[in-house]
């Protein structure tokens, strides 16, 4: 049954090495318009993806990649995105509750999840959180293409996804 719901509704697969990013934009600081597209960046990224702001493992996990965002930059990473399905007013209090204040590190709110879904990184998490979000992955992405992604079995679990271990891969 659940092979003909996927014909009719079309799924998509998650991201994988070698994938496109989706080109659904995202919001940083308006909350009413979406000015960042993923896709478009250049260089090396870290895209990481997150359940929920202020979540206790998310507010454990994403500090790290602000305390090693210089250590990016010296492996030639561009950018550091940290996309939430949450709305901009959300990711951005978060930001700065967190005191992630490092020119690299961004935060991204994929409001309706559109982005989420479009990247196959979507899970049901109505029990908790609401409604669907993001499973917690990070990916290294070269101009739009992911060349590694790690994604955690668990949502609470941060074991592949730490900053400290993303950064051994580059």
């Amino acid at each position: 049954m659940s092979s003909i719901i996927q014909s009719v509704l079309g799924s998509v697969s998650p991201l994988t090495k070698g994938s496109k990013l989706p080109t659904t934009p995202l919001k940083e600081t308006n909350p009413e318009q979406a000015t960042v597209n993923l896709s478009q960046l250049h260089g090396k990224n870290i895209i990481v993806g997150v359940p929920g702001a202020f979540t206790p493992p998310c507010s454990s996990q994403v500090p790290g990649y602000a305390r090693h965002a210089d250590d990016f930059a010296k492996k030639d990473v561009k950018g550091i995105y940290v996309v939430a399905v949450n709305d901009a007013f959300t990711t951005q209090a978060w930001k700065e509750k967190l005191g992630a204040n490092h020119q690299l590190v961004h935060f991204l709110a994929d409001d309706n999840g559109e982005w989420t879904k479009a990247a196959g990184m979507s899970f049901d998490a109505s029990g908790l959180l609401g409604n669907h979000r993001s499973k917690r992955y990070a990916a290294i992405v070269e101009n739009g293409e992911v060349k590694e992604v790690f994604t955690e079995d668990q949502a609470p679990e941060v074991t592949v996804t730490a900053a400290d271990k993303v950064l051994k891969h580059l």
